[in-house]
């Protein structure tokens, strides 16, 4: 292969990396949001743990983690989102503090440990979906 056609398969594979679909894209970005549900859900156990009560009418604060795609207002535009549901409000004061209490900043926390196991896992989906895209079987 001469250097204008490995120039022109490369173009062609940068292409369609750069046109991904949204759903590809959704792909991507959920498999980031479940590591990052999961490192939040063991740090919240951990600083937080489920110990009294049976947590309400929402239930533990660990209970209400989750991930899901499309972004905060569920428009699916190739975001995902990860994070606390009903509960939100109680991982707050518990992560920034109040008047009367401090913030231990838990949620900050993990997801700065948790920004490297996002990107590696990102970057694995989409390096699968590339693959796919250019003829391989995406494992």
């Amino acid at each position: 292969m001469d250097m204008s056609e490995a120039l022109v398969q490369w173009l062609k594979q940068v292409s369609k990396a750069a046109q991904l679909s949204i759903k590809d894209q959704e792909k991507i970005t959920k498999v980031g949001a479940d590591v990052l549900a999961t490192k939040l859900t063991e740090d919240t156990k951990a600083k937080h743990p489920d110990t009294k009560g049976d947590g309400g009418a929402y239930g533990h604060l660990s209970d209400d983690i989750s991930s899901s795609t499309g972004d905060i207002d569920k428009e699916h535009n190739g975001k995902s989102v990860a994070g606390f549901g009903n509960k939100a409000f109680v991982a707050r004061f518990l992560n920034d503090g109040t008047k009367k209490l401090r913030g231990d900043h838990f949620v900050d926390n993990a997801r700065d440990d948790a920004k490297n196991d996002v990107f590696a896992a990102e970057q694995a989906e989409y390096n699968k979906i590339i693959a796919k895209l250019n003829g391989g079987d995406g494992h």
